[in-house]
């Protein structure tokens, strides 16, 4: 039940930029003994929810690039040169690419929800964005029960 609140609860904050996965594992760890007795299994539970949420926010954005008005704005010569110019950027440099959405998922900056749109309209490929991200969100939230765990012992 613990690890599946986890994944739900890192679904939602996915999602929700204003419901805090951190604070939930945060007071997890604090407050329940089972959770300092699987602080892994939590971690990983919380990034694969939140991941799967990044990639419904991925997905809208892949598909907002299809919708009319964005294909009337990419008509235009000077965007659509700036766009493609972009997609070359992040096809032409994967560990680039690797290493801004690692250090999205580890230490929120730049803000993975912002790097999911726009590795979405960018169409990064899904095979390295969920590893990296999931990677990145699971040792975040380890470091934050452990941090927490440290204290509370």
């Amino acid at each position: 039940m613990l690890l599946l609140s986890a994944f739900a609860v890192g679904f939602l904050s996915g999602l929700v930029p204003f419901v805090s996965i951190e604070v939930y594992l945060g007071g997890l760890a604090a407050a329940s003994p089972a959770a300092a007795a699987v602080p892994v299994a939590l971690a990983v539970a919380a990034a694969v929810g939140q991941t799967a949420a990044k990639v419904v926010w991925y997905e809208a954005a892949a598909r907002s690039t299809q919708s009319a008005w964005v294909q009337r704005k990419l008509a235009d010569p000077q965007r659509r040169r700036t766009f493609e110019r972009w997609q070359a950027r992040v096809n032409g440099r994967p560990a680039l690419t690797v290493g801004v959405l690692l250090a999205a998922g580890l230490v929120g900056f730049p803000p993975l929800m912002i790097i999911a749109v726009v590795a979405g309209t960018l169409r990064v490929p899904l095979a390295v964005y969920v590893p990296t991200v999931l990677v990145g969100r699971a040792v975040r939230f380890w470091l934050v029960l452990a941090g927490v765990g440290l204290f509370v012992s």
